[in-house]
């Protein structure tokens, strides 16, 4: 009989394994590093997990990971729900309810306000049922070329975070932080200095005097592109479109990749960069959300991007 409890300490190692075997696919393999970085230090709260057992041999698992989200003008702990798989002998929906229903526990016990996922096709329909999570927003997947050079007065910062010390990137994203009037996952200085210090993967951050932006190299279904991960407003000011322009053409010239992407919303931008692309070519992405307090009422985003996932 399968039973479902929390990890004590996770073994990295054989997550990765096990997650590559539930999901085989040809070009899916996790990496053990990656994973450890991402549960222990990406969104500042570490990572509850759930392990699905027969006889003390794990065979699936579910993710909380722990999260700060800004509703309100208040700052609340928040899960986001990642990491779903079940060895193929093990996929029934009497399993599934049990990962869910301890999902339903911990939240209660860490007294976790707010449950978050950005599940696939699969997924989707199982939060809704199991965990009353809703659609909160739909991110279209938008996009652009941009050949231009950006304009060296304009650019205050643009290189490799892995060449900065982390004391000069904090102070760089310093007056970058998120303001507590703005619906969406909050940020310091230092959450998103570990958020972009993947071990896995490169990130670049780009600056003007009062917009900030991280991209990264991408590649899907064999087309590179630039990744426009996340834009940060500096605290009391509001950016100039000129100001968005610039800093695209400054990550799309660090990577040497004229073709961008982004996804998410951001009201302190005065445009959002690039194009929506139609749905029949790439699906919006859809965010799902649920409120747990007794005084749960409708919550919607200023700001969500790319790096409030695990997708970026």
């Amino acid at each position: 009989m399968v039973t479902v409890s929390e990890e004590a300490a996770a073994d990295y190692e054989l997550t990765a394994k096990i997650a590559t075997e539930a999901f085989a696919l040809p070009d899916v393999h996790f990496s053990a590093e990656r994973i450890k970085w991402l549960y222990e230090r990406a969104f500042g709260r570490g990572t509850t997990v759930l392990a699905a057992l027969d006889d003390g041999r794990k065979v699936g698992q579910i993710a909380m990971i722990g999260q700060s989200i800004c509703i309100a003008g208040e700052i609340h702990p928040a899960v986001q729900l990642v990491d779903l798989f079940l060895l193929k002998a093990y996929r029934s929906a009497h399993v599934v309810r049990k990962l869910y229903a301890e999902v339903e526990k911990t939240c209660a016990t860490q007294n976790i306000r707010y449950m978050l996922a950005l599940p696939n096709d699969k997924s989707a329909p199982l939060n809704a049922r199991f965990l009353k999570l809703l659609p909160v927003m739909w991110m279209p997947i938008r996009a652009g070329v941009s050949l231009r050079r950006p304009t060296s007065a304009a650019i205050v910062h643009s290189g490799l975070l892995k060449s900065m010390r982390r004391d000069q990137a904090i102070e760089l994203f310093s007056p970058f932080t998120c303001p507590t009037d703005e619906n969406g996952t909050h940020w310091d200085a230092k959450t998103l200095f570990d958020r972009l210090d993947d071990p896995t993967r490169d990130y670049a951050v780009h600056a003007t005097a009062n917009l900030l932006l991280a991209s990264a190299p991408r590649r899907t279904r064999g087309v590179s592109y630039t990744a426009l991960c996340a834009f940060f407003a500096r605290s009391s000011t509001r950016p100039s479109a000129h100001d968005v322009d610039e800093l695209v053409r400054a990550a799309c010239r660090h990577w040497r990749q004229p073709m961008f992407v982004y996804a998410g919303a951001n009201s302190r931008l005065p445009k959002l960069p690039g194009a929506p692309l139609p749905a029949r070519l790439r699906r919006p992405i859809l965010v799902q959300l649920r409120d747990v307090s007794a005084d749960a009422h409708n919550v919607s985003f200023d700001r969500f991007q790319l790096i409030d996932s695990d997708f970026a």
